[in-house]
């Protein structure tokens, strides 16, 4: 009996060890010359008029849902994208940390996505991105109050001291990255399904 549970055990872990071995620095992956977090965490640096970041948000998702318990998952929304100024693509960074302050980050990203993509509206006004967030129940009192306050203003830089950061070590060129425990750079391009990149998310966060 006890001969039959370790061989369940054994199968069950054959997956996980033949993509491990398969996991190679400066292939899969890179190493940042940062700390490693303290805290386990997966970021996406992404932004919303990044139409490979659109098509890219099921795999997102995937990822969000399929980290172990205890691993958070951070969306870093980036403004430095050309052919849009860097006040309206923070004034979206502003509208996903105010929904995700009211717990509806991933439905007001969600609908961001689908306006600029899929309807052709590209909320470069901020009466516009109100008006959205309005519609998915965030009222214009609510928003007006959350973008002048100093824990939405404080995020907001954050996001952008986290890009310019990234930026700078020559880690984040484009979007979307993603990057574990603020160390290992996923080589997307080299993953060829989400169980490879699940697999690949968990062999970094246990370096």
């Amino acid at each position: 009996m006890l001969k039959k549970i370790k061989l369940s055990l054994l199968l069950l872990c054959l997956p996980f060890a033949a993509f491990a071995a398969q996991f190679e620095i400066d292939n899969q992956y890179t190493v940042i010359d940062v700390e490693k977090s303290s805290t386990a965490q997966v970021t996406e640096f992404f932004s919303f008029y990044c139409g490979h970041c659109f098509k890219f948000e099921p795999v997102a998702k995937a990822i969000e849902k399929n980290l172990p318990d205890g691993v958070v998952f951070i969306k870093n929304h980036v403004n430095f994208l050309g052919g849009v100024s860097p006040q309206t693509q923070s004034n979206l960074s502003f509208a996903y940390l105010i929904a995700k302050k009211h717990g509806q980050a991933h439905n007001i990203a969600e609908q961001i996505f689908k306006s600029i993509h899929i309807q052709g509206a590209p909320l470069t006004e901020i009466k516009d991105v109100k008006k959205l967030l309005e519609i998915n129940g965030i009222d214009s009192n609510t928003f007006d109050s959350d973008i002048a306050s100093m824990p939405i203003i404080s995020a907001e830089r954050a996001l952008q001291d986290k890009q310019n950061k990234y930026s700078a070590l020559g880690a984040l060129t484009g979007v979307p990255t993603f990057i574990v425990n603020d160390k290992y750079k996923i080589n997307i391009n080299t993953i060829k399904s989400q169980t490879e990149l699940d697999e690949l998310v968990k062999f970094l966060l246990a370096l």
